[in-house]
């Protein structure tokens, strides 16, 4: 697989790439792409995928990914835009505060900003910066740092250029306030939501220093397999709000087949991660693969199939 995965970098992700700029916003519908796109997953997942009639969860997330051009997905897509949704379904006090926003990055202000915060950008997955002690933050490599993630395409630009979702999100950036304590973020607790039913819960601990996950059903039950991240070994807290937790995160799935609900709990209080359209881009494992089914068969997928 190493050797596949090598080969995919190289050279499929680079013609993949080209050929859906090319495409601009249509279905990569002729064999080629797909061809492509099968061989990547292949080389993740060890089995050859059936994008007509997917079944695991992880085909069903890669055959949104090629066939679904929802614009909606955009939207929940771009973290500032998804806010005013989110304040819409649920109320703006489950938004983490946003201390400021725009596109040029040296128009931050840093000297009034607090002593901790998170900058990120709206456009793509991995542009975080955690600030948890403000008078070290290198300010000039943070400054040539966001703008070379602002002129990255993270829907063109990454894998093999298929997370359509990303591809017209306006790139911008935006600090938050920081949640955690010292320099550790709050756990992560991420609901795999069927058609407004929260299903399974993917905690998350220590994200961005050495992060460890746990996969729970909704009744807190564990579930034992991997999914590409090192495995939590203590055992996870339910919330006291637990439920309304499970309230939010159906609320704003309610209207979709399948989207994954990020939320915080810090102190008692709730706030919103992110919404996701993709996990992991199809591309996190599932050992043993009996629960690529398990996932994927809870998802009734409406998306546009190819024919």
């Amino acid at each position: 697989m190493n050797l596949l995965s090598g080969i995919n970098k190289r050279i499929l992700f680079p013609i993949s790439r080209a050929y859906i700029r090319h495409l601009k916003d249509e279905k990569p519908a002729n064999s080629f792409i797909q061809f492509m796109q099968k061989a990547d997953f292949f080389s993740i997942h060890g089995y050859w995928p059936n994008l007509k009639k997917p079944r695991t969860f992880s085909e069903k997330i890669v055959s949104r990914m090629l066939f679904d051009r929802n614009p909606i997905w955009t939207m929940l897509s771009d973290k500032i835009r998804v806010r005013e949704y989110v304040s819409r379904k649920i109320g703006e006090k489950y938004l983490v505060p946003l201390l400021w926003q725009g596109k040029n990055p040296n128009e931050i202000p840093f000297e009034i900003l607090p002593s901790r915060f998170v900058i990120k950008t709206n456009h793509g997955c991995g542009y975080n910066i955690i600030v948890p002690e403000k008078d070290k933050l290198d300010k000039t490599k943070t400054i040539i740092k966001l703008k070379k993630w602002l002129g990255t395409n993270y829907g063109l630009d990454t894998f093999l250029g298929t997370e359509w979702a990303y591809k017209n999100i306006s790139p911008a950036v935006m600090i938050e306030s920081f949640l955690g304590e010292r320099e550790t973020v709050p756990e992560d607790y991420k609901f795999f939501c069927y058609s407004g039913r929260a299903e399974f819960i993917q905690v998350s601990f220590d994200r961005f220093r050495d992060v460890s996950e746990r996969m729970i059903d909704r009744d807190f039950n564990p579930l034992d397999f991997y999914n590409g991240v090192k495995i939590f070994s203590g055992t996870v807290r339910k919330p006291d709000n637990y439920k309304e937790m499970v309230t939010l995160a159906e609320t704003l799935a309610k209207d979709f087949d399948f989207i994954r609900v990020d939320l915080y709990n810090v102190n008692g209080k709730i706030f919103l991660g992110e919404l996701t359209c993709y996990p992991a881009g199809g591309r996190a494992i599932f050992i043993p693969r009996r629960f690529d089914f398990v996932f994927g068969e809870k998802w009734e997928y409406n998306g546009s199939l190819p024919r």
